[in-house]
């Protein structure tokens, strides 16, 4: 069964309600590696593009070998466009088991960037580490939280506490995956 038909609904209607609105607070989706972050973004983009919402920004599906994570794609949510992102062998930014490649951060860049100039909603997925560090998405991020756009970020439990101070989310609503 699809968990995340549990916790679309929520997040929906919280973005809605900042559209009509017109309040631009950070949306937090969190959850654990595997817990459902990007299949909650992927459902709610189908949601708010049915709603006629301008939707862009980049999610990062998992690779799949089996049951084994073997590596992340980048997806520009706009064009459809995707790139590897994190495979398991060099070159790249090292981070865990995984390698990422600086041409697929670029890209991811890039996409960001179009999103904040002509859509509603921007999502980012996979703030973490290198972003606490200053590194992978981090300007990427920065640019989008100073934009008038609505931010949803895509954060591991872990680190949304590190995230939101480090970034100065002064305005956010936080939900499950």
């Amino acid at each position: 069964m699809d968990e995340t038909k549990n916790y679309a609904a929520p997040v929906l209607a919280a973005i809605i309600e900042q559209v009509e609105h017109h309040k631009q607070r950070c949306i937090i989706i969190q959850g654990e590696i595997g817990a459902g972050k990007t299949r909650l973004a992927e459902r709610l983009v189908t949601k708010l593009r049915k709603r006629g919402l301008k939707v862009g920004g980049i999610i990062s599906p998992r690779i799949l070998d089996g049951e084994d994570t073997i590596g992340y794609r980048v997806l520009d949510i706009e064009t459809g466009k995707e790139v590897p992102f994190a495979t398991l062998n060099p070159p790249g930014v090292s981070i865990g088991k995984f390698y990422l490649s600086e041409d697929a951060i670029a890209f991811a860049r890039a996409a960001i960037e179009s999103a904040i100039a002509t859509d509603q909603i921007v999502f980012l997925d996979e703030v973490g580490r290198l972003e606490l560090d200053g590194k992978g998405h981090a300007d990427a991020l920065r640019m989008l939280l100073r934009s008038g756009v609505i931010p949803v970020l895509l954060v591991r439990t872990k680190f949304v506490e590190a995230v939101v101070e480090k970034f100065a989310i002064a305005d956010y609503l936080s939900f499950p995956a």
